[in-house]
């Protein structure tokens, strides 16, 4: 009885205390502006704007990384996502959105590199160089996103269906939002 009245008062002190933690950081609000979800993989790719300091910043996920090597990538942290800085308004957003898209056309193997971050739910300050690969495999075109670390290589790969799928959202969305421009 003692335990069970400990382990309440332990929580109610948690919920009531967090709110007080929560006010030293950066309100974060992750407004989703289009998803698209793999279901050959289990995964999913996001578009969604950020808004803090009185700036929207659109960010694309590309989702979880793998780990491995140039032929073998194992999911193990089904936590973290690698995010992409699109820029401060939807025209900044876009425009990053159909460079990426048109990278679909490269030959495979081609690189690019772009400045991205591999976090917890949210994108944080600390960016990163993320390699952007082209890719065909079995004759489907992908983008490989990859970062080093630690000796490994950890990626992701998007499809160009799913990819044009989120570019066809975010332009309904401009449609829908023009002062977001």
């Amino acid at each position: 009885m003692k335990h069970k009245l400990l382990i309440i008062l332990a929580s109610l002190f948690m919920f009531t205390a967090s709110p007080a933690f929560a006010q030293d950081k950066v309100s974060h609000q992750r407004n989703e502006l289009v998803k698209v979800e793999n279901e050959n993989i289990d995964e999913q790719y996001e578009v969604f704007d950020d808004p803090y300091d009185g700036q929207h910043h659109y960010y694309l996920s590309v989702g979880h990384l793998g780990m491995g090597d140039e032929v073998l990538q194992v999911l193990f942290d089904p936590i973290c996502e690698l995010f992409i800085p699109l820029g401060n308004n939807l025209a900044e957003a876009l425009a990053m959105l159909e460079q990426l898209k048109e990278f679909y056309k490269s030959t495979p193997g081609t690189t690019m590199e772009v400045q991205g971050c591999l976090a917890l739910g949210f994108p944080t300050d600390r960016l990163e160089t993320v390699t952007v690969t082209a890719r065909k495999v079995l004759l489907r075109r992908k983008l490989e996103f990859s970062l080093q670390r630690e000796g490994y290589i950890r990626a992701t790969y998007v499809g160009k269906s799913d990819f044009s799928s989120l570019v066809r959202g975010v332009k309904v969305y401009g449609k829908i939002h023009p002062k977001e421009f």
